[in-house]
């Protein structure tokens, strides 16, 4: 197998580079710490499959670096490597087309064997269920809550009326079973609607 790895971890990318060297059912292993060089590197080779982080030192996420490939070029195999793995972060991958999601912690014997899996074109993305889940217009809006403004600036700056923004906070509340603002936003943090900062 050949394989492309974009991590921005510049141990863990070198690590697990050589790691996957040393197994012989890899062929070859690139590294790219920064998405210019994953492009240019993706540019002069191809690739069996691609292994993205999700959280990178950038505007971009691997949300966005996978969907641009899809849109390219709907065959790559791609494998997401991340220590985020909620339950929401795998239902946007999968839904990109995404063909594993694989904890950074696991074993070498693991991650090799279910490389070995999407090769040979086995897909590893059971969808998951999220029972009440956040609408992106309610993301927007605990987004802006979070930033301190008062709800009729959050209102204006989204086009909404302030008593359609007080049924999206009372949604965003009961959904994440929270009580205020800071709640909600490090629940919603935590099972994967927002960003964790880095």
């Amino acid at each position: 197998m050949k394989l492309l790895l974009l991590d921005d971890h510049k141990l863990f990318g070198e690590s697990i580079k050589l790691l996957l060297e040393e197994q012989e059912e890899v062929e070859l292993c690139s590294y790219a710490t920064n998405i210019d060089e994953f492009f240019k590197k993706l540019k002069n080779d191809v690739y069996d499959i691609l292994l993205i982080d999700i959280n990178l030192k950038n505007e971009k996420t691997g949300f966005d670096i996978v969907k641009q490939i899809t849109e390219e070029n709907p065959n790559q195999k791609i494998v997401i490597l991340s220590s985020y793995d909620m339950d929401n972060y795998k239902d946007r991958a999968f839904k990109l087309g995404v063909k594993d999601f694989i904890n950074k912690s696991v074993e070498i014997e693991e991650l090799v064997f279910r490389l070995k899996e999407v090769n040979f074109g086995k897909i590893n993305n059971k969808l998951v269920f999220i029972a009440n889940p956040l609408t992106e217009r309610e993301v927007e809006v605990l987004r802006e809550l979070i930033k301190g403004e008062n709800k009729k600036v959050i209102a204006k700056k989204l086009f909404i009326s302030e008593r359609t923004l007080y049924n999206h906070i009372a949604n965003i509340y009961e959904k994440l079973g929270t009580k205020n603002a800071l709640e909600a936003y490090n629940k919603a943090m935590e099972i994967g609607y927002i960003n964790p900062v880095m």
